[in-house]
């Protein structure tokens, strides 16, 4: 059976709302300009083969 006291007191809270909206948003823009790289490289590319 589930002892709630023990579980309660293994509790460790997340990170704060702002926290995790800062960190995703800064992920995202990573994303967009590795997207944005790829993109300028694969029209360089056929740009040059022609």
């Amino acid at each position: 059976m589930i002892n709630f006291k023990e579980e309660v007191s293994k509790y460790k809270p997340i990170l704060s709302i702002e926290d995790v909206e800062s960190s995703i948003e800064a992920d995202e823009v990573k994303d967009m300009m590795d997207l944005l790289q790829y993109i300028t490289n694969q029209v360089s590319q056929k740009a040059s083969e022609e």
